[in-house]
């Protein structure tokens, strides 16, 4: 594929100020001006001031300037306007309206996860001592940023634009409701859902373990209550397991651990989700708000005038 991850997402927030507070507590690691790097991925974060939430612009990374150029090929062939000065390449996609920046960056190189020390019936891996996580306070880091989901008004046209020029593959779908896409191995960076106007619903962060997405969303409850939304839990498609805050700006912010990876296309069998509950494998039931946002009336109508 040509491009193999998300470099960087820059969001429209009410308060610069109060969501760089949360995504500080998150675990991001604050760079200036409103800015914000993970653990592995780099500057991965923009907080841009502005009256409603929402993406201003999503940063796609590429393995080399050949891709770029491909994929600039391809969007001026449909007829797209592309800015390709500065190094990169800019387009804003049809339906929603977000501006998608294409960018020359290398993969997410993460150290090699701690052995796996978990005790289980017939098998004993740790002894006379207690598990890390139950005598860490640390605060937890997040990984890398590794998925979002975006709201469409054309959920046919978001999939042509990412599936057929940018290169995006399915990896899973409820037709005509939601498709999990993804340019590497995760198996989706990009989900879009039919919405009635472009909003986002959450960016998610991968943190190490379950033990992690616990832990981190253990402490920002304990600090502040009411940014709980959902969790934890794990979900069906893309197995991973989940817990869901609120920040201050009204976007939903999820620690992610142990998603799917999909390294063939023609090895993978994507799931049937017909009659299954698509949202979760267990954990508590999902709040009215996560399939409702609270402000999403605001914000379209905003879209609408």
């Amino acid at each position: 594929m040509a491009l193999h991850r998300i470099s960087r997402v820059d969001l429209a927030v009410p308060d610069v100020a109060a969501s760089s507070a949360f995504f500080t507590e998150f675990g991001l690691r604050p760079v200036g001006d409103g800015r914000f790097a993970t653990r592995d991925g780099g500057e991965q974060v923009v907080l841009t001031p502005s009256r409603h939430r929402g993406l201003r612009e999503l940063v796609l990374a590429a393995e080399d300037t050949d891709d770029l150029d491909r994929v600039g090929s391809a969007l001026a062939a449909a007829g797209l306007a592309v800015d390709r000065s500065g190094g990169g390449l800019v387009v804003d996609e049809p339906a929603t309206g977000v501006r998608v920046r294409l960018e020359v960056a290398g993969p997410i190189e993460a150290p090699p996860p701690p052995d796996d020390r978990r005790n289980a019936p017939g098998r004993i891996a740790r002894r006379d001592e207690p598990a890390a996580p139950v005598v860490a306070d640390d605060p937890v880091r997040p990984s890398n940023l590794t998925h979002l989901v975006l709201g469409t008004p054309d959920l046919e046209a978001s999939l042509r634009f990412f599936r057929d020029l940018l290169g995006f593959r399915i990896s899973d779908e409820v037709p005509g409701v939601i498709a999990f896409t993804r340019c590497g191995e995760v198996h989706h960076q990009v989900a879009l859902q039919q919405a009635p106007g472009t909003l986002l619903h959450h960016v998610a962060f991968e943190v190490d373990g379950v033990d992690d997405v616990a832990r981190g969303g253990t402490r920002l409850i304990d600090a502040d209550a009411g940014r709980h939304l959902w969790g934890l839990g794990r979900h069906a498609i893309g197995s991973n397991w989940f817990w869901y805050l609120r920040e201050p700006g009204g976007h939903f912010v999820e620690y992610a651990a142990d998603i799917d990876r999909v390294g063939a296309q023609e090895d993978y069998r994507p799931g049937d989700w017909s009659g299954h509950d698509v949202l979760y494998a267990f954990g508590p039931p999902p709040p009215l708000e996560f399939l409702e946002p609270a402000d999403a009336a605001e914000i379209l109508a905003a879209q609408a005038g």
